[in-house]
């Protein structure tokens, strides 16, 4: 049961760490695809700015300077301004809000600026200080995961340059077309030259927008690994079920084999129990000829004779029913009291004990009852009796004695069996009830390893160890009645 238990532990803990690693990996591949899918993004929100600063570059450098030309040449007025055709932040904004007015897009698309014509290009704290952070060449580009009103956004920033002497031409008050400062009246100061940052133009998306956007390739991922770990968990059940499978064949052999062993110890219990009643129903039947030749069997004599002979059958009739029965498997649990089993273990050997001198007291303080399996309580008790027999076998020990105790103590029904037959060596003591371990030369070395497993199976803790003379084995029982 020990080692039942020990393979079911060894089993959760594997299939715990199994789950333990299955979450870590999970975690490290959403991470994975999370800052995939970031990454797609940034490029994305890098691919969209660039075409942003592309429009403005455009207008700035082809669009606006064909237009100055038309002035020059008198086929514009020479006031004119139109922010459709001028204004690169206007087109580059327009083409925004299209792009949003028909859903294709997802993502908040701004620009900001310093002391800027339009309000809406104010900017927040936040965005004025990656301006600021531009202009003094500390980023090329800026990203990074942001939190506004309680969402997470994905932010993209790329800074915006003087591209053209046109840019400058414009916004100031001196050279601006009517038509601007009509739009514009507060034109402020604006000394900028061309390739310094002038603005920045940022790209803002919420995270969970992203992560949306790749649910397929997580839920396929996801999909696959789980599968590959549901796998590796059906294979190392199958290699435990195999294990215990192994282990249950393994015990059933050797519960065989240690039957065999106690069938032939109880076959040669059975002669000495019958050698003696033999013997007597012989020396009945010679008295009975002899009477019968000196013609002096009389009916009392013949009767009386019969009658001693009868007791001794009715004897030896008993005994092979105690054989019978306790070779007769048991399916079903029952309740008895610790005397019964005492008397039956005690009946078994009577024969075999008497022959070696070997004398048995039984004390039972308290005749306390127990739900199980009794035939196998006499086994382990049987078993533990025929060592203490054959330690006596290789002692001088004169005086051999076997004392078994049914007593109750802090609420713990005991079992012991002591002896007098001479201490087991301490390196020994802790080693016998192992498989296949024993001292002795024909030993199968499972007597008390298959003792303590039907002691565990009939909820009773098998212990040995020496006392001042000899060695005691204890049977305790933490349920009993």
């Amino acid at each position: 049961m020990e080692s039942d238990i020990s393979l079911r532990y060894n089993f959760k803990i594997i299939i715990g760490s199994f789950v333990i690693l299955y979450g870590v990996v999970t975690l490290l591949f959403f991470n994975f695809y999370r800052e995939l899918a970031l990454k797609d993004a940034r490029q994305e929100a890098v691919f969209v700015l660039d075409t942003m600063n592309a429009i403005r570059d455009y207008v700035s450098i082809i669009q606006r300077p064909l237009v100055e030309e038309l002035k020059e040449k008198h086929g514009l007025d020479p006031d004119f301004f139109d922010p459709r055709l001028l204004s690169s932040s206007y087109i580059a904004r327009e083409i925004y809000n299209i792009q949003r007015a028909k859903k294709n897009i997802n993502y908040d698309y701004s620009l900001t600026a310093h002391n800027p014509l339009n309000p809406e290009h104010e900017g927040s704290v936040f965005e004025k200080r990656i301006l600021d952070d531009f202009k003094e060449g500390k980023y090329k580009e800026y990203s990074k995961i942001i939190q506004e009103e309680g969402t997470s956004y994905f932010f993209v920033g790329l800074p915006i340059r003087n591209s053209h002497p046109s840019c400058s031409k414009c916004h100031i008050a001196s050279n601006a077309p009517k038509g601007m400062l009509e739009q514009y009246p507060n034109l402020g100061p604006f000394e900028s030259k061309v390739g310094e940052v002038i603005a920045m133009i940022s790209f803002k998306i919420p995270v969970w927008s992203i992560l949306t956007y790749h649910t397929k390739e997580f839920m396929v991922g996801g999909t696959a690994m789980f599968i590959v770990f549901t796998l590796f968990v059906l294979f190392i059940y199958k290699m435990h079920k195999k294990d215990r499978e192994l282990e249950e064949k393994t015990q059933m052999l050797m519960i065989s084999q240690n039957r065999l062993a106690s069938m032939g110890e109880m076959i040669g219990n059975i002669s000495h129990q019958w050698r003696q009643p033999l013997a007597q129903v012989g020396s009945i039947l010679v008295n009975l000829e002899l009477y019968s030749e000196k013609e002096k069997l009389t009916h009392e004599k013949l009767s009386r004779k019969i009658q001693e002979a009868n007791e001794q059958l009715a004897f030896m009739s008993s005994t092979i029913d105690d054989f019978r029965d306790f070779f007769r498997p048991q399916k079903e649990k029952k309740v008895f009291s610790v005397q019964e089993v005492i008397g039956q273990s005690k009946r078994l050997l009577s024969a075999s004990l008497e022959k070696f001198g070997i004398e048995v007291e039984v004390k039972i303080e308290e005749n306390f009852r127990l739900e199980g399996y009794p035939n196998e309580i006499a086994q382990v008790m049987i078993n533990i009796i025929n060592n203490a027999k054959e330690a006596f076998l290789e002692s001088p020990q004169k005086n051999r004695r076997v004392v078994i105790r049914a007593f109750v103590s802090e609420g713990v029904a005991t079992i012991s069996i002591s002896n007098n037959a001479g201490l087991i060596q301490e390196s020994v003591l802790e080693h016998i009830f192992e498989p296949y371990f024993t001292t002795k030369e024909s030993g199968s070395g499972l007597g008390l390893y298959m003792s303590q497993k039907v002691a565990e199976k009939n909820h009773a803790l098998l212990e040995a160890k020496n006392t001042a003379d000899g060695v005691c084995f204890t049977l305790s029982f933490n349920s009993f009645s």
